[in-house]
């Protein structure tokens, strides 16, 4: 059996960080690099999570004769934004326009713009000043006739 020595306080010594490495001061690259990138913050967005309805699944009743597939029933229930679809009723626009494509998006922390548009891109209604505490930073909902749906259940029905 070999004989073991333990190491010295010079062999520890050897291996300890200066005094200068222990204080981080970040450069003047590193700031300027924080500061820009500030301004370029991720949107999130409530159909990138609720991006996961593939089939036709039960459509739930609304008021009025709507509906609401899966995901936007879904939606409704974990986000509790029902609010958003009675105003989406409540501002219909007076067109023949079957498919409308509702865009809710935050311009300030608890401000957010419903924009309308048809399938050509045409805007028919838009709300501005909309105070609401929701999640998301923006949401697409699609109402095909009497049916409301997230974009990718739009082809499913």
């Amino acid at each position: 059996m070999k004989n073991f020595v333990e190491p010295s306080h010079a062999y520890y010594k050897h291996f300890e960080a200066s005094e200068s490495f222990r204080q981080f001061k970040p450069s003047s690259i590193t700031k300027t690099k924080t500061m820009n990138n500030k301004h370029n913050i991720r949107r999130n967005s409530a159909n990138e999570l609720y991006n996961v309805y593939s089939v036709a699944q039960d459509l739930h009743d609304y008021k009025e004769e709507y509906q609401f597939t899966e995901g936007i029933n879904d939606m409704i229930n974990f986000e509790d934004c029902l609010w958003l679809f009675d105003l989406i009723l409540e501002e219909q626009p007076h067109s023949d326009s079957e498919t409308q494509i509702w865009t809710l998006k935050r311009v300030l922390p608890h401000s957010f713009t419903l924009t309308c548009k048809n399938k050509a891109g045409q805007k028919l209604a838009e709300i501005k000043n909309i105070e609401a505490s929701f999640y998301f930073d923006d949401l697409i909902v699609i109402k095909k006739d009497k049916l409301f749906c997230l974009p990718v259940e739009e082809n499913i029905y």
